[in-house]
């Protein structure tokens, strides 16, 4: 009998917290897609007819008005007893052969297959603040190691973006962006060659992020037994191997990542998305790319849903 009480509370706290956040999921992808494109008081950065290429992404300027825009904004956090665990991440940015790259962890799922993901750091499940010094250092040596270029002390932190959630493993998500500088492609060789490093490290171009053919907009729907809900839109990125930096990369010893393409999806790909807009800042050349498509989804699903 005592077993049988013990492992009814079991489910029921389950239950209760598979709940929970479902809940909190619908809350930030409806907080996700409803992000305003300019806010007033934002700093307007360069014309776009002034910008070649990427190179003005890390323009000192552009990291001013991006560091502005993040404090400015009114972050959407997910804590409290009713969020069953936490973490932080970090987006690092970096300059290689001067273009403008983000750099990403290679990760195994649990069907063996890798998947593309921040580095990772502790939080606390209670609070939502802008990662401390001991998070940063965690991200920093899952990224870098004992690199120079990912020295802690060195890195430039640009602010903290909107937490992000994974419902599937209940996790609430609060993302720190910072900017490594320079950095050259035989160091993030190196970095893969190292016996700390996770399976790998890996830089894509910001540029293929912002090509509107490299993204996808998905809808999720919820387990059965949740009324068939669908939550999203959501972003999900296939990036050319092409221009892959690091794991990876393209060799004449042949195919090592065994896709064409370099996938990012999840709450990473929400991240990632949700930094984007604050990066390109008020630039109306990604316009569609980062806001139409999904505004266009949200309304048929706002229209579904009332049917």
């Amino acid at each position: 009998t005592e077993k049988r009480i013990h492992s009814f509370h079991l489910m029921r706290s389950l239950c209760l917290a598979k709940s929970a956040t479902n809940a909190l999921a619908r809350s930030f992808f409806k907080a996700f897609t409803t992000t305003a494109l300019v806010k007033e008081n934002l700093v307007r950065i360069r014309s776009a007819d002034e910008k070649t290429n990427d190179d003005w992404l890390f323009s000192e300027e552009n990291l001013r008005r991006a560091t502005h825009d993040f404090e400015a904004i009114e972050r959407k956090k997910i804590a409290g007893n009713r969020v069953p665990d936490a973490r932080t991440v970090l987006v690092p940015l970096a300059s290689i052969n001067s273009k403008a790259h983000v750099l990403l962890t290679v990760q195994s799922t649990r069907f063996g297959t890798q998947m593309l993901a921040f580095p990772r750091g502790h939080r606390s499940r209670h609070t939502s603040e802008r990662l401390d010094k001991d998070a940063i250092r965690q991200c920093c040596d899952q990224i870098g190691g004992k690199a120079e270029w990912a020295d802690p002390e060195r890195v430039r932190y640009l602010g903290t973006h909107h937490d992000a959630v994974n419902a599937e493993r209940g996790l609430a998500i609060t993302p720190g962006v910072a900017y490594f500088g320079a950095i050259s492609k035989r160091e993030m060789r190196e970095r893969n060659r190292e016996a700390n490093c996770v399976l790998g490290v890996v830089a894509v171009r910001v540029e293929d992020c912002l090509v509107a053919d490299n993204i996808s907009v998905v809808k999720l729907s919820e387990e059965e037994g949740n009324d068939g809900e669908e939550i999203g839109p959501m972003p999900a990125f296939s990036l050319p191997r092409a221009n892959v930096i690091g794991w990876g990369e393209p060799t004449n010893e042949g195919d090592v990542f065994g896709l064409k393409n370099c996938l990012i999806w999840g709450s990473d790909a929400a991240i990632l998305h949700g930094v984007l807009r604050v990066l390109v800042g008020s630039d109306a050349r990604y316009k569609e790319t980062l806001y139409k498509q999904y505004e266009k989804i949200r309304i048929e699903m706002g229209k579904a849903a009332e049917n």
